[in-house]
């Protein structure tokens, strides 16, 4: 506001008032004017804080989740990279040192609930063009490939769960059925 504005809008002294008295008047009333500014401040800065805290707080979580979601990450392509290794190295040589025979395999997974012949050749049409039975050929890739071997066993879940048994050279429902079961280990 100009000086000259500030003139129209001051009040007048009235009748019977000293200039004096008007300007102290106008005093008062810009101080309480400045006061509730200052308490009106005050509280935007108090809200202003508390946005800033809660912004902070979502944004430590936020990074806590995604520092979580990469390192589960980083775990599962450990996991995918071993996978390939143990399936070349399966396809030259056979099963990984301490791992039984193809044939002893197929029969872990005739003996389990959780492998579903129909499920898997359904789920992976390519696997008729192989020539393998769908037993045999997940033994031999499917697993290392993290393909499931029914809708009620996830290999990959399986795998990342027990990384051991991915570097070992176990097709993942194959160790479940002859230990893993057994042994309580965790299928997720």
């Amino acid at each position: 506001m100009t000086a000259p504005d500030a003139q129209k809008t001051a009040p007048l002294p009235q009748a019977g008032q000293t200039p004096a008295q008007s300007h102290s008047e106008i005093q008062q009333l810009l101080r309480a004017e400045i006061d509730a500014l200052k308490e009106t401040l005050e509280t935007r800065f108090a809200e202003i804080a508390a946005l800033t805290q809660r912004l902070e707080t979502i944004a430590g979580d936020a990074r806590g989740e995604a520092d979580a979601e990469i390192a589960r990450l980083k775990r599962r392509h450990a996991v995918e990279i071993a996978l390939i290794h143990v399936r070349e190295a399966s396809w030259k040589n056979g099963p990984a040192q301490g791992v039984p025979a193809f044939a002893r395999q197929i029969e872990y997974l005739g003996e389990s609930e959780l492998f579903d012949p129909s499920w898997y050749l359904k789920t992976y049409p390519d696997v008729t063009e192989s020539g393998m039975s769908p037993k045999e050929h997940y033994v031999r890739a499917g697993a290392f490939e993290g393909r499931n071997p029914g809708p009620n066993f996830d290999t990959m879940a399986y795998y990342t769960a027990n990384p051991d048994i991915a570097q070992g050279g176990w097709p993942a429902l194959v160790h479940y059925e002859a230990f893993g079961k057994d042994d309580g280990r965790p299928v997720a």
